[in-house]
């Protein structure tokens, strides 16, 4: 009985802020400044969804958004297919030490790393464009979705490889034609969390682009002031609705996925 009440706890700490950021779109204004919170007695108003709608066209960065996500988790996904395949069916020198030095790489602050890249992107014409945004968030996701997919491919049996090699089967064809089918939902959970990662990350998505591309949490800080705060809502709420659909269509894979790799015989 405890756990249960723990969990809902912690479920509604996490919950609270998407739920206050949700009704303060369909707060009047005066009610999103009320003193004291007015949290969850108020009036309901779609005035700031029609005044977005009406003055603000943010479909471009939608566009931006899904573009730049969608080929980051892509190639994050191809990369890691491979190289976590390799780590997980081959031993080598250090190997642990390779494994804890992608980790560390995961850890570092984006802050520390974004203007020298900035610089180094400057320098090779990569500013305020999908392929840079692309590449920096496919190397900011690769660790964490090298440990993931590696830690699939280690709950697959070798002896699966094994007869496949000894039947005439390549590398390549063992991984394609059996490793891949039953790492499927590792491969759904590597993809969903890359392009989470990719559509909300902020630092890279600010630091590296200028005029011509903005994602849509870029986009929102340009109403971070005071008057503009319903409009931030709005644009921020819009922002979650693909992830919300997204996970919940695939929920049954992430809870597969996440698991997965955790079972051992």
């Amino acid at each position: 009985m405890f756990k249960k009440i723990s969990a809902y706890l912690v479920g509604l700490i996490f919950f609270f802020p998407i739920f206050f950021l949700i009704t303060s779109a369909i707060k009047p204004t005066k009610d999103i400044f009320a003193i004291p919170p007015k949290i969850l007695f108020f009036s309901i108003d779609l005035k700031n969804f029609k005044n977005v709608f009406s003055q603000i066209n943010f479909f471009p960065n939608i566009v931006d958004s899904f573009i730049i996500a969608f080929g980051s988790a892509g190639w994050t996904l191809i990369i890691a297919i491979y190289s976590s395949y390799y780590l997980s069916r081959n031993s080598f020198k250090f190997k642990n030490l390779f494994i804890i030095s992608i980790i560390s790489t995961r850890m570092m602050p984006l802050v520390s790393i974004s203007i020298p890249l900035y610089f180094v992107f400057s320098q090779i014409n990569l500013l305020d464009t999908y392929l840079g945004l692309i590449l920096i968030h496919s190397c900011i996701n690769l660790p964490l979705a090298v440990l993931l997919m590696k830690s699939f491919y280690d709950d697959i049996p070798k002896e699966i490889d094994e007869n496949a090699f000894i039947d005439g089967a390549s590398k390549f064809l063992i991984l394609h034609k059996l490793i891949i089918p039953l790492s499927l939902g590792g491969l759904s959970v590597t993809f969903i969390l890359s392009f989470i990662f990719s559509w909300t990350e902020f630092i890279c998505a600010v630091m590296l682009s200028q005029m011509e591309i903005k994602t849509l949490p870029v986009y929102a800080s340009l109403y971070k002031t005071l008057p503009s705060w319903d409009a931030m809502s709005v644009i921020i709420s819009i922002s979650l609705l693909p992830l919300f659909i997204l996970l919940l269509s695939v929920q049954k894979y992430i809870v597969r996925g996440l698991t997965l790799g955790s079972i051992k015989e």
